[in-house]
């Protein structure tokens, strides 16, 4: 019994792991040797990584409820709690606009343009969609679903988000993820997500949230490569300051921030009840 949750978390890790490594790689050669077009190639690779990864791990789920003896009426990924997902995007895009206000009021970014939707909408869309299959489904499942309940059987709550978050890292590293500031990163996103899981005990807020995070980097700070013009076109008076703060301060550390704020609420209101 004492190794099988160690089984369990290798077996989890490692599922995640090779199956980012095979789509990246199947969607590579679909790209060299048949000349796929880009939504192609991240299609194959969503599509691929979804299906190497999502039904191996809910069925590893079923033997960690076997292993903790608990199997919840309301999974955290069930699909009762999917209005959660709303949740999570405008949890990101509140923090994300907040940002911005705060930002412009301090002189750090200066908006020039705000583009209506009919320039972007359809690509922020598609690309949603590829975040949701190759990006945010397979690692919530993984990382703030199975392999954090593994740890929670053995461990403190914030000892299972410390390692859930660290095995998250090694996972980056393992298929490329730079050093420095991008480890930092994952690092604080991977502990956001996890505290956003534990309040609404629903990993579709951390969906939700994920995506919402990755396209507002990709289509308002971040924005270039998808063919259309940003949301809004803004420039910063030191350059990548506006990107930083936006991007990692206010919706990373901000998540965490208002996550912490929430836990602690609920654990004052249920002493008082």
């Amino acid at each position: 019994m004492k190794r099988k949750w160690i089984l369990l978390l290798l077996t989890g890790w490692v599922t995640f792991t090779v199956g980012f490594f095979l789509s990246v790689l199947s969607a590579t050669i679909a790209e060299q040797q048949f000349g796929v077009s880009e939504n192609v190639r991240k299609l194959i690779q969503g599509l691929v990584m979804s299906g190497l990864v999502v039904p191996p791990i809910l069925y590893l789920y079923q033997h960690v409820y076997r292993l903790t003896g608990i199997k919840p009426k309301k999974p955290v990924y069930s699909w009762k709690s999917a209005y959660h997902f709303i949740t999570g995007v405008l949890l990101a895009i509140v923090l994300a606009s907040l940002g911005f206000m705060i930002a412009t009021a301090q002189g750090w970014v200066i908006i020039e343009q705000w583009h209506t939707p009919d320039h972007w909408f359809t690509a922020l869309l598609i690309n949603s969609i590829f975040a949701f299959l190759f990006e945010a489904l397979p690692e919530e499942l993984a990382f703030r679903g199975m392999l954090y309940d593994v740890l929670r059987h053995r461990f403190s709550t914030w000892l299972a988000v410390l390692f859930q978050t660290l095995l998250f890292v090694l996972s980056a590293i393992a298929n490329g993820g730079g050093p420095g500031m991008y480890i930092i990163q994952i690092l604080c996103f991977g502990i956001c997500l996890q505290l956003l899981r534990l309040w609404t005990g629903s990993l579709w807020a951390t969906i939700g949230f994920h995506i919402a995070y990755l396209e507002i980097i990709r289509f308002v700070i971040s924005a270039h490569g998808y063919g259309v013009p940003p949301i809004v076109t803004y420039h910063d008076s030191v350059l990548g300051l506006g990107g930083v703060f936006i991007g990692h301060c206010m919706i990373v550390i901000g998540g965490i921030i208002v996550s912490l704020f929430i836990l602690r609420a609920k654990r004052f209101i249920r002493k008082r009840a």
